[in-house]
């Protein structure tokens, strides 16, 4: 399959196809690279999942000796 985009360029694209921020062209060629490109696949699949771990960690309570320590250097940081 004839497409626009190699490793190079999905590379760079892939946290904006995530993020679903590139425009339906642009988004079509890098979606069809991952389709052909068993590499970029398993970049772009492992990637997908770390997002997902990430956005369900940052759903769980943070500890409030944390989110004071947290606080308190941020206090510092810009004071």
């Amino acid at each position: 399959m004839s497409h626009d985009c190699d490793c190079s360029d999905a590379q760079d694209q892939i946290y904006q196809y995530l993020d679903a921020e590139l425009d339906e062209s642009t988004a079509a060629s890098v979606r069809a690279h991952l389709e052909d490109c068993s590499g970029c696949h398993d970049s772009f699949d492992f990637e997908r999942r770390l997002k997902m771990v990430i956005r369900n960690h940052l759903n769980e309570d943070m500890p409030e000796s944390l989110e004071a320590k947290v606080k308190e250097l941020l206090r510092q940081e810009s004071g």
